[in-house]
């Protein structure tokens, strides 16, 4: 999926600024009350970036991470966040979803990882409720 490299880089832009506008507490405040990834993607304007045509299979890839790793990716962002460190994200196609999660930090110095594998999104099964 050729535009997923597009809103990684965009989150890693939002995420993890080096320019000096990283603002954990904004961030945070962003995406207050929002319990999946994608209702996150979409406050952050993540999404957005993308071409029209590329918006809605990004959001049905983001709505088919399974609960357990979408609950997991949001506790290790808010736990970044909170700590007020900056947040990675990577993707690598993979037979199945599974999610990898590391923290290289000393007292609120540091980043996190959240390295999301996945089956390639136009292969991805839509979540089943």
């Amino acid at each position: 999926m050729v535009y997923m490299a597009k809103t990684i880089l965009s989150t890693n832009a939002v995420l993890g600024d080096l320019g000096g506008s990283f603002s954990p507490a904004a961030l945070l405040n962003n995406i207050d009350g929002r319990d999946t990834v994608l209702d996150s993607a979409v406050a952050l304007g993540l999404v957005d970036v993308l071409p029209v045509e590329q918006q809605q299979p990004m959001r049905d890839f983001l709505g088919s991470i399974p609960a357990a790793i979408d609950a997991a990716m949001m506790a290790a962002l808010r736990s970044a966040l909170a700590r007020g460190l900056r947040v990675q994200v990577s993707w690598q196609p993979g037979y199945d979803f599974e999610l990898r999660v590391w923290d290289v930090s000393d007292g609120g110095v540091g980043l996190v990882n959240v390295h999301l594998v996945s089956p390639h999104p136009n292969e991805a099964e839509p979540r089943v409720t």
